[in-house]
């Protein structure tokens, strides 16, 4: 499915992806309608200015977006078909926008009708059609335009007939994307899929329209984006320093609270988390883990902890090395590292260890997928290890950045040296572009080394958590894995017309996976975050997306 989207502080090494899939559905000729944003019973102060530290997005063009900081600002520029919104209980559902009209299929899935309603237009003035939609659609598939959420549209997500000819430079439009009217848009898939995982790909930066102008100068449109959001940029992007986002003064929608805001890109922790003491910068939606220790009583009740984040830390082994061929191997790593004194130790309980890839907030989710394997037991993991004549060399590699701590990877190998008497060692990579191109290089000869990387999803499904990483050749298969039984469990899920059946398919593929246990879910994230006395009703919800809309400044002049 995706590639992966930088994060912050995880396991080994971290990195979040962004990916955009589904959540239970019901059966075909069913119709979502309209529905009000989240936050639109606005809150009594408005007005003001606040900021928000960021990193770097990588670029601002929706279909391109594949990391939290562009989706940040993008989710408040853009209206598109669907955007998630966190339920009482904790879980997210896609709730569809005040721009769609209908969306129904009346043949169990395979073709859906896309309604939007009229009156919507760009902040340049241009009207937003159903062609708007398949032009932006069509742009994101091709392949020599290099977006990378045009995989949305394949196989692995909603598999657009004629997505493959498209991606291959033979076509330049999906011959499953037509339009029937208007306002309306038909979309034929090659299989059908539930209502539910439906709506979950529909929403999210790939699905955001785009003006006609970005596909003509495509540099320009990513420094000075158009969108039909509650918000517009009036002055460029200046990269490495600043976004700022005004109010949409036409916006048809209930726009958000503040007049301005303003993204900060910080490329030194240290000094975003002595900005935020300072009541310099507003919001940190992720507290650095170097001030994770004092949080807590620095910030008071501004520092939020809150456990059920739609993310995950895991391990795992490339199968193609001499060093983790065998799984007794695998296994015995994994019963050799204490995850709660790690989370407790040096996460300061930011993470609970991991028994599943999906958290209890996703549906199917909190189980225990993994059974003894994930369970610490030192003296049964050097048993396990022995049994199978020990590990070839009798040493091991963890992956690492140079630059970073790595506390909890330096924590790792001590572990392994420990219970299991291999010697271990950090492989260090100058970035994380760097380390992800080392996996795919990996060959039998190779020693190979153990991986640490994290996930975050799009969406609340188990599906999400699991067919982008170990799905047959999706881009984000670091390892290689492929298995026709998970492959064929995925896609009945997908397929199913009732969330209790996509769920106990997707359960079935987890069981699988865990089963080769080429890889594991060490640890389930919190969300924690701080903000200053500047702001008020400052919410970061599961998926690590700011509610910026509903943020309120408390201290304005």
């Amino acid at each position: 499915m995706k590639k992966s989207r930088l994060g912050a502080a995880a396991v080994s090494v971290t990195a979040l992806a962004l990916i955009l899939t589904a959540c239970g559905g019901s059966s075909g000729g069913s119709s979502a309608g309209g529905a009000s944003a989240a936050g639109s019973s606005a809150p009594a102060a408005t007005g003001g200015t606040f900021s928000v530290a960021s990193e770097e997005p990588q670029n601002l063009i929706p279909s391109n977006c594949y990391d939290l900081y562009c989706a940040n600002v993008l989710n408040m520029m853009f209206t598109g078909l669907f955007r998630f919104e966190t339920q009482a209980d904790g879980t997210v559902v896609p709730v569809a926008t005040e721009m769609v009209d209908s969306i129904t299929t009346a043949d169990g899935g395979t073709t859906w009708s896309i309604k939007i309603k009229d009156g919507w237009t760009f902040t340049n003035g241009e009207k937003i059609t159903a062609q708007t939609f398949a032009d932006t659609w069509n742009f994101a598939a091709y392949g020599d335009n290099g977006q990378q959420l045009g995989f949305v549209f394949g196989s692995s997500q909603l598999n657009v007939v004629g997505y493959d000819d498209v991606a291959a430079n033979k076509a330049k439009t999906m011959s499953g994307l037509t339009v029937a009217g208007p306002l309306e848009l038909q979309m034929k898939l090659v299989s059908p899929l539930g209502e539910g995982i439906f709506y979950n790909f529909l929403a999210g930066p790939q699905i955001f329209p785009m003006p006609s102008v970005a596909f003509t100068d495509v540099e320009a449109f990513n420094k000075n984006p158009i969108g039909n959001g509650q918000y517009m940029m009036n002055t460029p992007w200046v990269p490495n320093q600043k976004i700022v986002i005004d109010k949409n003064p036409n916006y048809l929608g209930t726009a958000g609270n503040a007049d301005s805001i303003e993204f900060r890109v910080y490329n030194d922790t240290t000094a975003e988390w002595a900005d935020l003491q300072a009541n310099n910068v507003d919001v940190v939606p992720q507290i650095p883990q170097a001030a994770l220790s004092t949080a807590a009583s620095v910030l008071g009740d501004r520092y939020v902890n809150t456990p059920g984040a739609l993310s995950f830390s895991y391990s795992f082994f490339p199968l193609q090395s001499s060093t983790f061929a065998k799984k007794e191997v695998r296994q015995a790593i994994a019963k050799a590292i204490n995850m709660d004194q790690i989370n407790e130790k040096l996460l300061f309980n930011t993470q609970t260890k991991a028994t599943a890839f999906a958290p209890s907030t996703i549906p199917g989710g909190g189980t225990d997928a993994c059974g003894d394997s994930c369970v610490y037991d030192p003296a049964a993991a050097k048993a396990l290890l022995d049994s199978v004549g020990g590990i070839p060399g009798n040493k091991v590699q963890i992956a690492a950045l140079q630059g970073s701590p790595n506390t909890v990877a330096k924590a790792e190998c001590d572990q392994i040296q420990t219970n299991l008497g291999v010697n271990c060692t950090l492989k260090l990579f100058p970035d994380f572009g760097a380390l992800l191109d080392a996996y795919g290089k990996i060959t039998a000869a190779d020693a190979g080394f153990i991986g640490g990387l994290g996930w975050g999803a799009d969406n609340p499904t188990l599906q999400n958590m699991i067919a982008p990483l170990f799905g047959t050749d999706s881009p984000s298969n670091y390892i290689g894995y492929s298995n026709p039984t998970f492959d064929a469990l995925i896609s009945e899920g997908n397929a199913a017309a009732d969330s209790a059946t996509q769920i106990a398919k997707w359960q079935e593929a987890q069981k699988v996976f865990y089963d080769d246990f080429a890889a594991y879910a060490t640890s389930w994230r919190n969300t924690t975050y701080g903000y200053s006395t500047n702001v008020s009703n400052v919410i970061v919800n599961p998926q690590g997306f700011i509610n910026l809309d509903q943020i309120q400044v408390t201290k304005q002049g």
